[in-house]
């Protein structure tokens, strides 16, 4: 059987560059056991910013001015945050980077610690049309056992979005699929599902505000479950949201880890603490702390 052809994508404006080249610099300290194309969504890249990424063999689509979805909303959304046009850009990467039979998708605030989960992710898609994703769920993630009230917050996005009693009632409690990092073959019944609904809420979503900014991921879940796409729940580990649990650090290993026994290593970290640049207090195993950023650059320092 020929290996299959994969790309894996990011995307980016300006105010993500640093973060952008630390993902793809992070990606490529690592082997792994399939080729695959790097690629950017240029989502408001100056000249040379672009022509930056390009000269690192990365191939860089610019985001259609019009969008992929129009919606009544659109331009007064794009106006008071640019970087959202990568929003509906997402559920189109075939069509932006077609040729491929496997489409990885990495938010440009990821970076990879280990070879782990890009493995994984291209090899699940390589044999199934299954969408590969993690959850927002996980036993190091103490907000979900100590404060309840996260799930009334799914349910207010919930109702915001589709303004549908069975929608609500049937999404409130299903674990979130992340669309930080996903994988699925050219194939998969996702990406047209996905689309049809991502583009029917947005037709009726007048204010982009806390609770209807998560539309995107939202129309997936709603896609997956509701629909009874096939899926495979990936560990997460894979997309770690350092908002809902920072790492610990073993100095033996130098590796970032769960904080929680045994300390397994983190593969990708999506940045999801606010500022993202800022140093951290990190929690060693074994006792102590360290303070820096949690930045692919900042690991030796």
């Amino acid at each position: 059987m020929p290996k299959p052809k994969v790309i894996v994508v990011s995307g980016s404006d300006d105010a993500f560059v640093p973060l952008a080249r630390d993902l793809f610099t992070s990606i490529r300290d690592h082997s792994y056991k399939y080729e695959f194309d790097l690629g950017l969504l240029d989502i408001g890249l100056s000249d040379d910013n672009r022509a930056g990424f390009e000269k690192q063999n990365i191939r860089v689509e610019k985001v259609r001015a019009e969008g992929d979805i129009d919606y009544p909303a659109r331009r007064i959304w794009e106006a008071e945050r640019p970087a959202c046009k990568v929003f509906t850009a997402k559920p189109f990467l075939p069509r932006y980077f077609p040729g491929y039979d496997i489409y990885l998708w990495l938010d440009a605030d990821i970076w990879v610690q280990t070879h782990d989960a890009i493995d994984a992710l291209i090899e699940g898609s390589a044999e199934s049309n299954a969408l590969h994703i993690a959850m927002e769920f996980d036993r190091c993630y103490s907000l979900f056992f100590q404060k309840p009230q996260v799930w009334h917050m799914y349910h207010e996005w919930y109702q915001a979005c589709f303004n549908d009693d069975n929608v609500t009632a049937h999404m409130t409690l299903k674990p979130m699929l992340n669309v930080g990092v996903f994988a699925m073959s050219k194939n998969a019944p996702v990406w047209n599902a996905w689309q049809k609904i991502y583009a029917d809420i947005l037709q009726r979503t007048p204010q982009l505000n806390s609770k209807t900014i998560m539309l995107e991921q939202l129309a997936l879940n709603v896609a997956v479950y509701m629909m009874n796409l096939p899926y495979v729940p990936m560990p997460a580990s894979y997309n770690w949201l350092t908002v809902l649990a920072m790492p610990m650090l073993d100095k033996k290993t130098g590796m970032y880890v769960e904080p929680l026994p045994p300390h397994a290593p983190i593969s990708q970290f999506h940045l999801t603490h606010k500022p993202k640049e800022q140093a951290q207090k990190i929690a060693c195993i074994g006792g102590g702390f360290i303070e820096r950023p949690l930045l692919y650059s900042a690991r030796n320092t």
